[in-house]
């Protein structure tokens, strides 16, 4: 097990992302129709990257990329559990599907790793917002170029 706690940087406003978790309980009716009840969860914060590339699936009659994503949070996300449907993470302007969740507390205490399915059918194109230039003679900027002050 490893003994390295890394939760200063999976909460590190650097390496961060905010997004909302929509929890959907779900119970039968008296014709046995499920009845699903959303409760949305805003500004989650947790590290989300690439899961897997986003492949083009082209068919005759329709096309779409396949994206998935992966979440560190101390957010207990849920895939499918009794009384409960799969967690949805709407991130970015898309809504992605739990389909698997870990624990790992050897990130530090109450962590949890999920892995997430694009549930659209097209995805919105992300333009990530310039917030201005770098000045590279600052240290922490420098540092991304690899020069030494």
């Amino acid at each position: 097990m490893a003994l390295l706690d890394v939760s200063s940087i999976l909460l590190d406003p650097e390496f961060v992302d905010s997004f909302n978790v929509i929890r959907r309980a779900q119970v039968m009716d008296a014709h046995g129709r499920a009845v699903i009840t959303n409760q949305t969860f805003s500004n989650t914060i947790g590290v989300v990257t690439a899961n897997s590339p986003s492949d083009l699936d082209r068919r005759d009659d329709y096309e779409g990329m396949t994206r998935s994503i992966s979440v560190v949070c101390q957010f207990h996300l849920r895939g499918e559990t009794t009384g409960y449907q799969p967690d949805i993470i709407f991130w970015r302007g898309d809504n992605y599907l739990v389909r698997h969740v870990d624990s790992y507390p050897q990130f530090g205490s109450g962590f949890f790793q999920a892995e997430a399915t694009s549930m659209d059918k097209t995805d919105n194109a992300f333009e990530p917002a310039l917030t201005g230039r770098m000045i590279f003679n600052q240290p922490l900027n420098a540092v991304n170029l690899g020069i030494r002050g």
